[in-house]
């Protein structure tokens, strides 16, 4: 866990880093996108993974799912 903070601080260090070296403009407009994003509940993500289930469980071009994925995958 430790590791993994210390990684999200070298990571936001080296963007603050880069924002740097953008034009005005495009800090602006950086800036205004951060501003009007909309915060996803953990809740929320929950219910559109479970809507998302199943989304293939009745697909008729698709006989052996597992070979199918596994092709996908290749």
């Amino acid at each position: 866990m430790e590791h993994t903070k210390h990684m999200e601080k070298d990571i936001f260090a080296e963007v603050m880093k880069k924002i740097q070296f953008l034009t005005a403009s495009q800090q602006k407009f950086l800036q205004e996108m951060l501003v009007s994003r909309k915060k996803v509940s953990a809740v929320s993500k929950k219910k559109i993974l479970k809507k998302s289930f199943g989304i293939w469980a009745n697909r008729k071009d698709i006989k052996n799912n597992i070979e199918y994925i596994n092709e996908i995958r290749k």
